[in-house]
């Protein structure tokens, strides 16, 4: 299950990056959805995703990863004809700030080390 995870982590990794440095689509420029509301949308995708690749780091890790891919998206957009701009950036910033504290609280969950419930407080003393 977790190469599964890992893979489609990978391939999702992969599509948004393709869709964010190909030429632009005709939906783009027609969507309903604001530019950095995708962005946001789009690199908190990704932080979730680094972190499920890089799941024995920090947590702040893959959430700087996934910082330094959006800097170079749009480093990579204005040299390539896109647009690039500081706002975009600021909107990967907030998709993977919600991403960090989202992850921050899931993960004791997940890996199993979350507080123990009063039962197992009471089998302790």
């Amino acid at each position: 299950m977790k190469t599964f995870l890992r893979l489609l982590a990978a391939a999702v990794i992969a599509g948004l990056l393709s869709l964010m440095l190909g030429p632009p689509l005709a939906i783009e420029q027609t969507a309903m959805v604001s530019d950095k509301l995708a962005h946001a949308a789009a690199f908190f995708l990704i932080a979730v995703c680094l972190e499920i690749l890089i799941w024995r780091s920090s947590r702040l890790l893959p959430c700087l990863l996934a910082l330094a891919i959006g800097g170079l998206v749009e480093l990579i957009q204005g040299a390539i004809g896109r647009d690039a701009s500081w706002g975009d950036w600021l909107a990967d910033l907030a998709g993977i700030s919600v991403a960090f504290f989202i992850m921050a609280g899931l993960k004791p969950l997940i890996d199993g080390t979350g507080r123990p419930g009063p039962r197992a407080a009471r089998s302790r003393s």
